[in-house]
């Protein structure tokens, strides 16, 4: 009898050991939880490159509520630090150490860094996932009297310094984009009066007063004032319909199969972190892209799945910093 209750004592402890260690890697609505020595456990801050309401701003607000939502970190804070194209956030960035401390950028910034001739690379910092794609799209008001990209593309080339068009940011995938059309009709990109703001609110704001001609950025940051009647896409600088509003013209339809042009978006970590919270942050940032949360973040915004973990988005960065240098020379921005 004693020996039967010992078994059941020795069963009903391991079930509670078993049990606990389930809570370790599982949230109470069933979703993955980050292990207690992980950057994240406690808590986590992502620093904006840029103004509130931008496509930065955009992907860091999704990951707070995905990563919170989803068990991966206990909280997170997002901050926002503007200027110089996002290089004022990454020269304040890389002097960091904790990797608590994360940063969203994308491919905008390896241009930025390059035309404002900043003292610090991207890849200065630590690439922890490339996560999402978005093409560019060139807005005008409601009111404008382009129809067409065709349209505006005739006026641009006819007399570039009176079409000005509002960019993100100085030498990032606005500028270069639009350098990229400029060249298609035989303009010089130079020539062309791109206004720089920071950020897709006041590019929105600029156009919806009269001030710029057109816009480029990614659809997320016009989607509202599109839906809302308040302006129009000439065309997304994709060579297939967008998900998120098929009925824009791609630039294939429009004629200009060479520019398709893609921007992505990702996370980093501070310089000089420990392999093992390389690893910890590796794993917790593919937790978030494998999840039906980040997926359907993804299908609201019109973003792509760009996916690529530490190693593999390490490699690619070194590629396009090197990419981007040739090619802003090419486009006379850099």
């Amino acid at each position: 009898m004693r020996k039967l209750a010992k078994t059941k004592s020795v069963a009903l402890l391991t079930a509670t050991l078993i049990g606990a260690l389930a809570l370790t890697s599982c949230g109470a609505d069933g979703s993955t939880a980050t292990p207690a020595d992980s950057p994240l456990a406690k808590g986590a801050s992502i620093v904006v490159p840029s103004d509130p309401g931008g496509g930065y701003d955009q992907t860091a607000r999704a990951m707070e509520k995905v990563l919170t939502d989803e068990g991966i970190a206990k909280r997170v804070q997002v901050t926002n630090t503007p200027g110089a194209g996002g290089t004022v956030a990454l020269s304040q960035y890389v002097q960091g150490n904790d990797p608590s401390d994360l940063m969203v950028a994308g491919k905008a910034l390896v241009g930025a860094v390059l035309t404002n001739k900043a003292d610090n690379k991207l890849s200065e910092a630590t690439p922890i996932a490339r996560l999402i794609g978005e093409y560019e799209v060139v807005v005008v008001p409601a009111d404008s009297k382009f129809e067409t990209l065709e349209d505006f593309l005739a006026a641009l080339k006819a007399d570039p310094g009176e079409n000005p068009i509002a960019i993100g940011n100085q030498g990032g995938v606005d500028h270069q984009w639009g350098g990229i059309l400029a060249q298609e009709v035989g303009v010089n990109p130079t020539d062309v009066n791109f206004v720089t703001y920071d950020g897709g609110a006041e590019v929105t704001t600029a156009m919806l007063g009269g001030r710029v001609a057109a816009g480029i950025s990614g659809y997320a940051e016009f989607a509202e004032q599109v839906e809302a009647g308040k302006l129009k896409v000439l065309a997304s600088s994709s060579d297939t319909p967008l998900e998120v509003n098929p009925d824009i013209p791609t630039i294939t339809d429009a004629g200009y199969p060479d520019a398709v042009f893609v921007n992505w978006r990702g996370i980093f970590a501070p310089p000089g972190i420990s392999e093992s919270d390389r690893k910890d942050l590796d794993e917790a940032f593919k937790t978030m892209n494998d999840s039906e949360a980040w997926a359907k973040v993804r299908e609201t915004n019109g973003w792509t799945d760009e996916y690529l973990g530490t190693d593999e988005f390490e490699a690619q960065l070194e590629k396009d910093e090197a990419e981007a240098e040739t090619q802003l020379k090419e486009l006379g921005l850099a």
